[in-house]
Parts: C-alpha cells; structure tokens; sequence
C-alpha cells in the first residue's frame, strides 16, 4: 500500500468520524419532537361546560400553565388534545376535588372521572382547605404504563416509610429501604421517571434525618439538579426547605440569616445557600432563597416588611427571568396586607342589592369584618361592633362583608341592630379572601383614614380593641 492510499484511507476515516460525531451532537442537542397525546371520556355532570387540563410551573405560590381545553357535549362527552415533548403530570381544576394522570408523547387515554361536586360551606371556610386529589381511572390500562408505575411506587413508597417509622428512623434502615425502591423499580428509566424515583427517595432519607444528616441531603439535593415539571420535585423543594430560617433559631446559621435579612443583601443570600448548603446550580439556588425567604412572612421572625423588601432585592440579583418574576409575586402575596399598605378597594352589595366599594369611606377609619352568618362568633361580634359603630359614629365605619352566605340569612343574624354598620354581600367570596390574605373566617382588619392598614391579626372586637379606639380618636381631636 503506497503512501498516496494510506492518505486516502486516513481522510476516510477523519470524515467518517466527523460525521458519526454530528450525528451524535444533533441527536443530543435537538428537542424530542412533540408528539399528540389524548385524553377523552364522558361524564353528565358536566355537560355543556368547558373543562382545562393544566400542568404546574411552579409550587411555590403553586403556579400553572394550560394544557388543553375541552368543550364537554351535551351527553358529556369531552376529548382534549395537545402536543408534549416530555412525560409529565397535568390536572383537572375544580372546586372540590382535583384529578390528575401523567401522560406520555403519542398515547391516548380513555378515562373516568367522579360526577363534578362543589365544597361544603364548612369546606368553604376551612382556612387551608385543599380539594381532595384522585388519579383518572383509565379504561383498559396499561399494566406498565406510566401511570401504573407510580401508582404501585407510590404504594411501596407508603410501605418503607411506614418501616422506617417503626425502626425509629434507623440509617441502615433507611438506606435499605431506599435501595429495595431503586431495585424493584429498575424499570423507571425515563428521565422524567428516574428523576421520580431519586427526589422521592431522597424524601425518605430526609424525613429520617437529624440536622447533621441534612448535610449531605442537601448535597445530593443539588446534584440532582431542577425539574420543575415533576411533582416529586416539588415535594421534595418544599420539604427539606420548609421554614428553613425559624428553624435555624439559637444556631450560628440563624444569626447569619438574621444579618443578611436585616440588610437586605440579596446577593449575601445567594453566596451563603451556596456556600453553607453546597447549592451551586444556579435555578435551583434562586428557588431555595425565595422559598426560605418567602416562608418567613407567616414566621413572625422579622417585620413582613424587610421580608418584602428582601424578595424585591432578590429578583433584581437574580438571573434566570422566570425566578425574577417568582420572587416579585411572592413579595407581592407577602405585601398585600401589610401595615401600613394600601388596603385593597373592594365591592359589596347591600341587602336591598345596591352596589358599594369600600373607598366611599376614606375619610372615616374603616373596620373591615369579613364574616359568615352560620359561625356562632358572627353574631356575637356583630352586637360588639354595633356598639362600636354607635360610640364612634362620626369617625369610624364599620363594614361588615359576608361571604359565601344567603341573603335571608344574614337579613336575620341582623335584625335588631342599629342600622348604622354597612352589611354587605361579596359578590365573589374565593376572590376577596384571595386579595385580602383572609384565611380564617372571620377575619378582622381596622383601615385609617387614608386607606391604609393599621391592624390585621390583633383587629378582633374586644375591649383592648375599644381602648385602642379610644386612644386613636382622642389624639386625633
């Protein structure tokens, strides 16, 4: 073989490797084509309306996407389509209860789904009431489908927390556990399914481990990376990273929060999670600070104020837009009933129908009661604020706004009073409690004459609330 061969035989090979290798670079770097997927079945009780498979985005403040719509038929049918790259979990909103399936690029599902149900008043005005969660029944369903797999996961998940519990949180106990998980379910090999897999087992590990241990969760956190997609994420974010702060209180590490809070120094933040919890992916990183942050507004560690004002530092220091966007919306959950904000207007309709808003009022302190004529503490504050109203009658207006209620209801818990306070209908209770931060019902907030807060959790109509009153109106003659 003459050199002029060897030559030839040489670029061959360099162009044949070059081209094995693009082919390579293509197939890892380009998307997976998005591939139709569909979700059909029938139900009567939702005739004629229309229905919205959603996915979240994030479960911080619990933020979703659309998937699909679906116009429900006369006879109830429905049938959603939509293009997807990636496996992933969408669900059926309602008032009550909540459905969910995960779904993979190309397939079809036939499902069932329970008769539409509304909540019970007591629901209504249960401060954290979440609706009740239920898998799709799908008809003829794959016994290795997805959602078959982590049905049975989720069952063996149960069963080693359930050993662990009961060995008291055993390490070798709990490393057991969590390699029979990966043995048994070899087969979850997506990514997405893996990903499942290694956050929920990471859960188990957490669950069972003292505050030294959490050291090196948050290392194999962090190696494990984001995927806002997957619930087990979700639940395993706001697992290891609940009330991180209070729970650091009499350490060293809370002193450290504390400085950084006090001085608002967003990008301090961000160095110490990195720094102290070994978080060096940078969306992950961002998430952890706002979670920890955004958590200490219901803490009563530091003045919701510094708590607002952190986030806002936080978005602005922050480099993925998304984050940016997260951190502002939480700073503006934790500052929408603040002392010393702006109190949101609002709109009620008296019980002859007319329509009023709350600011018809600035000029006078306005006492905002939002309440439910079926609680028996409803007709005791109404005669307190009554007498209230009767005291302070040219400098106070007391509004009292009843959500989820029936007017003949309400004409009677009222019946005898003075006539004076203002006795509303909220046209649209879910809304008003949302823009209000008003968990508990009844919830109670005295407003000053220009629209602004000045009590929210001590604003309950008692004597330290008339002596307040008091000393309000005799320094403002």
């Amino acid at each position: 073989m003459d050199s002029n061969q060897v030559l030839k035989m040489q670029e061959r090979f360099i162009k044949n490797k070059c081209a094995l290798g693009l082919i390579l670079m293509l197939l890892y770097v380009c998307p997976t084509h998005a591939a139709k997927i569909v979700v059909s079945g029938k139900n009567e009780s939702y005739a004629g309306e229309t229905l919205e498979l959603r996915r979240y985005t994030e479960k911080i403040l619990n933020g979703s996407e659309s998937v699909a719509t679906a116009k429900v038929g006369k006879e109830g049918d429905f049938r959603f389509e939509f293009d997807l790259t990636n496996e992933c979990q969408v669900f059926l909103p309602g008032d009550a209860q909540r459905g969910y399936i995960y779904v993979e690029p190309g397939k079809s599902y036939v499902v069932e789904i329970p008769n539409k149900r509304s909540r019970t008043l007591s629901e209504k005005l249960q401060p954290y009431f979440e609706p009740n969660e239920y898998l799709f029944f799908i008809q003829n369903s794959d016994k290795k489908g997805v959602n078959m797999k982590f049905l049975q996961f989720e069952d063996a998940f149960d069963f080693f927390t359930m050993k662990c519990l009961a060995s008291k949180g055993d390490v070798d106990t709990v490393q057991y556990s969590i390699n029979e998980l990966n043995r048994i379910f070899a087969d979850m090999n997506t990514k997405f399914q893996k990903n499942y897999k290694d956050y929920r087992c990471l859960l188990l590990k957490a669950q069972f481990s003292d505050p030294v241990q959490m050291n090196s969760v948050y290392s194999e956190f962090a190696k494990l990376g984001v995927d806002k997609t997957n619930p087990a994420f979700w639940d395993l974010f706001n697992n290891v990273f609940y009330n991180l702060i209070p729970n650091t209180l009499g350490s060293e590490d809370f002193y450290v929060f504390k400085k950084i809070i006090e001085t608002s120094n967003a990008k301090m933040l961000l160095m110490h999670i990195q720094e102290r919890y070994k978080i060096t992916d940078v969306e992950l990183k961002e998430l952890v600070a706002i979670k920890i942050v955004g958590d200490l507004a219901a803490a009563e560690i530091f003045d919701n104020k510094l708590v607002v004002k952190m986030l806002q530092n936080l978005s602005a220091a922050m480099t993925m837009a998304e984050n940016k966007e997260l951190a502002l919306n939480v700073a503006a959950t934790v500052g929408s009933t603040l002392v010393g904000e702006g109190a949101p207007n609002l709109v009620g309709n008296d019980l002859n129908g007319k329509k009023h808003e709350l600011n018809e009022f600035l000029g006078k302190y306005i006492y905002l009661n939002i309440c439910n004529s079926r609680l028996m503490k409803t007709e005791k504050d109404l005669k307190i604020l009554d007498r209230f109203q009767q005291t302070f009658d040219s400098q106070l207006q007391v509004v009292n706004i009843f959500v989820y209620d029936e007017k003949e209801n309400v004409e009677r818990i009222t019946k005898g009073l003075s006539g004076k306070m203002q006795v509303w209908l909220a046209p649209e209770s879910d809304v008003l409690r949302k823009v209000y931060n008003a968990r508990a019902i009844p919830s109670y907030y005295l407003i000053d004459t220009e629209g602004k807060f000045v009590l929210l959790r001590k604003a309950e109509p008692n004597d330290e609330l008339r002596y307040l009153l008091l000393n309000i109106f005799d320094n403002n003659k």
